[in-house]
């Protein structure tokens, strides 16, 4: 029998999967005989994994992937991989019999980290995120084709008003700065997750531009010396391939400076390392400016 699909439309389901804002426990496993020949060397690698997600996971939903694990039925039919789900809090709960080995992991989020499954089917490792105020969609692949892997919305908490009109403004402009940082945080810390199991090429970062300051304060600096562009656009519901039109001209510059960087001499270039582009360096002026503005 011919091994499990996997394509677009298993990531647009999974997607929806609905978890109304609670965690969801995501697990991979490494069905390969090399990893896991026997039933009993599944248990233990799942056991191992729910014991990393450690106290972030509801006990609920490491329950209900032992259930998913025992009552599969399609080792023997070609799957060479398994991914989990499941959020005892919501309705998002399936299991997906993968055709190809893949990295065992275990995550806590408030969204299925699809992120695995994505670079399955992607060619290129230019990572894209899309980002607003309150939501941030993510995306890998090539410059052609880029195939969203997670999208997460993460509602701000308000603080309640206080005192006269000056004193409300500064302390809603706090809390908004406040919000804009930790959304950052976590934009950068899902980033960096998917940047080490399989390293981002490039990265470009869609946003307002008033973002852009918390966005680059936050990421990983091996994400920062990846980052070719910060693109000024609200694409934040625009369909993939408005995506990657946005993406193209920073794909372009990239490539003008790898061309220009490969005709120069040796010692012309910066020591201990590749030039960087000059788009990269005007947004990060840009950014810094707005960082340090007077308010």
């Amino acid at each position: 029998m011919a091994p499990p699909a996997v394509g677009t439309g298993t990531l647009r389901r999974l997607n929806q999967l609905s978890s109304d804002g609670n965690p969801v426990l995501s697990v991979y496993l490494d069905l390969t005989a090399a990893r896991c020949p026997t039933p009993s060397a599944r248990d233990a690698e799942l056991e191992a994994l729910i014991a990393d997600a450690g106290r972030h996971a509801e006990q609920a939903d490491m329950e209900r992937l032992r259930e998913m694990l025992h009552s599969m039925v399609d080792f023997a039919y070609g799957a060479r991989g398994l991914a989990m789900f499941s959020s005892a809090g919501g309705s998002a709960s399936e299991a997906v019999p993968l055709p190809g080995p893949v990295e065992p992991m275990a995550v806590v989020d408030t969204a299925p980290w699809l992120e695995p499954l994505a670079a399955m089917f992607t060619s290129g490792d230019w990572g894209v995120a899309v980002v607003g105020r309150r939501a941030a969609r993510l995306l890998r692949g090539g410059p052609r084709t880029l195939v969203e892997f997670a999208t997460f919305d993460d509602e701000p908490h308000r603080a309640p008003a206080e005192g006269g009109f000056g004193r409300r403004r500064a302390r809603r402009r706090h809390e908004i700065e406040r919000q804009d940082g930790e959304h950052a945080q976590r934009l950068a810390g899902r980033l960096l997750r998917a940047h080490r199991r399989r390293a981002f090429e490039h990265l470009v970062v869609i946003s307002a531009s008033e973002l852009w300051p918390a966005i680059e304060a936050a990421l990983h600096g091996d994400l920062r010396d990846r980052l070719a562009g910060l693109v000024e656009l609200d694409l934040e519901h625009a369909p993939a391939r408005e995506i990657v039109h946005a993406v193209a001209p920073v794909v372009e510059q990239v490539k003008r400076d790898g061309t220009a960087r490969s005709r120069r001499a040796p010692e012309a270039l910066p020591a201990g390392g590749s030039a960087v582009a000059p788009r990269h360096l005007a947004a990060r002026l840009l950014a810094h400016l707005l960082l340090n503005s007077p308010r």
